[in-house]
């Protein structure tokens, strides 16, 4: 089976992606070493500053993928729940992405009440929510009895 045609893993132009090394002396971090691996530094401060950061650093990654680990016992390191099939791992990888994004509330993304409820001063939001996607935050259940069309191209 050869490979596809390299069109379909072209990376996009406006991706700004830098290479993070840390040399370390034993448990003692040593320096930290940023590269450029695509898009120009112009872009990349762009994205830079979006984010809210002022250098490149992988604790936006570390903590994705820190909370996709203890989501999906199939993503941690030595455990017993493994999977065998591919299919498996990703529709397990599909629901706890879902359930992140729609069911968990995050404590940065709350936003203030305009008038206090007794003591609830903050309403709770889903990353869906905060993008504006929903207005409530969906139960794995209503998740569940929600259908799904899949485009027919794919």
């Amino acid at each position: 089976m050869g490979r596809p045609p390299n069109s379909k893993y072209r990376i996009p132009r406006t991706l700004a992606h830098v290479q993070v090394i840390k040399h370390r002396q034993g448990q003692k971090l040593e320096t930290v070493e940023v590269s450029k691996a695509h898009g120009s530094w112009q872009r990349i401060n762009q994205a830079l500053d979006k984010m809210g950061y002022n250098t490149p650093n992988t604790s936006t990654v570390e903590r994705f993928n820190g909370t996709a680990r203890r989501m999906n016992a199939h993503q941690v390191r030595r455990s017993l729940a493994f999977a065998h099939r591919s299919d498996t791992r990703q529709a397990v990888a599909w629901w706890s992405a879902t359930v992140y994004n729609w069911v968990r509330e995050h404590r940065s993304l709350r936003s203030p009440l305009e008038v206090p409820e007794g003591k609830k001063r903050f309403q709770q939001r889903t990353p869906a929510m905060a993008v504006g996607l929903t207005e409530l935050i969906w139960t794995e259940a209503q998740i569940l009895r929600t259908p799904v069309y899949r485009a027919s191209n794919e």
